[in-house]
């Protein structure tokens, strides 16, 4: 009889390890979900997409191994059910996925209603203006709208919502019109959105690579920051910034270069490399968390 074998990756682990790791993650991870606020992203769709990084690295390093993923496995090492595991292994891509999060979110459903149901677009295609609540004679609300379109969601936490994002604007005596057909919070180019995934990406595997126990010392990769034990008087930040911008350019023209000589095409067993530049202004808030969590 056959057995299905799969290799168990992770490694046991203190339980002051594992806390000290969720402290940094907790840490590392809150400039992220500023910007999935700033941008209509849920707590629901943040964690699908750590499930689905969750399931592609461990699929990857069962592969490393020389085992096949399997569903079993892989439900195994990163203790997520197989029933959730399944659609993401053999499913579609993530354009799919980021779809069915937004047609999930009431507050699209909402400005969609409003702009298609005739109860509230209005002759024409020409959107009627609507109140909060009933205080007039008018039939239709705001509040009707979201009973119509997302009953279990509050309309008071939806309006104040659309309101703060300028999906919708006050037009006087009580009413209000929409001027925004999407929830889209703080629009981003897919460039940009790429450029944030790589540099993000790029920086934590460099720290990843250089906390593994394998790395000798001086073998790891070149990972450097300097910062003040004091802090700089705030009128010296623009000098600062200047500073930066002239040597830190002369550095990356002179990588560049060097770079460039070797960047050629048809070169033999090819490897992508790069270095990437930052600055960086402590967030005093997350600090005082992180050494409340995590103290030195």
């Amino acid at each position: 009889m056959s057995r299905n074998k799969f290799l168990v990756i992770c490694r046991e682990m203190t339980d002051s390890v594992k806390q000290n790791l969720l402290s940094a993650f907790r840490y590392l991870l809150k400039p992220l979900v500023r910007m999935a606020l700033k941008n209509g992203l849920s707590f629901t769709d943040f964690s699908g997409a750590l499930k689905r990084a969750y399931v592609d690295v461990a699929a990857r390093q069962m592969k490393m191994q020389g085992n096949a993923p399997t569903e079993e496995g892989i439900s195994v090492i990163t203790n997520i059910e197989q029933s959730d595991v399944r659609p993401i292994l053999h499913g579609g891509s993530d354009l799919r996925y980021g779809r069915e999060a937004q047609d999930g979110s009431p507050l699209p459903l909402v400005l969609a209603a409003w702009h298609t149901d005739p109860k509230y677009a209005g002759p024409y295609g020409v959107l009627r203006d609507l109140e909060f609540d009933k205080s007039s004679t008018r039939a239709s609300t705001f509040t009707d709208l979201v009973r119509d379109t997302c009953p279990e969601f509050s309309a008071r936490a939806l309006f104040d919502e659309l309101l703060r994002v300028g999906a919708i604007e006050q037009v006087g005596n009580g009413f209000y019109r929409a001027v925004q057909r999407s929830y889209v919070p703080s629009p981003l180019s897919v460039p940009s959105i790429l450029n944030l995934a790589r540099v993000v990406h790029n920086l934590c595997e460099t720290l990843e690579v250089n906390l593994r126990p394998i790395q000798e010392r001086g073998k790891g990769r070149m990972e450097r920051s300097i910062y003040t034990d004091h802090g700089i008087p705030r009128s010296e930040y623009p000098a600062f910034q200047d500073y930066l911008n002239i040597r830190g350019q002369e550095f990356a023209d002179d990588i560049d270069n060097w770079m460039s000589a070797r960047d050629v095409d048809g070169i033999q067993e090819p490897m992508k490399i790069g270095v990437g530049f930052y600055h960086f202004v402590v967030n005093e808030d997350d600090e005082s968390m992180l050494s409340k969590d995590l103290p030195q």
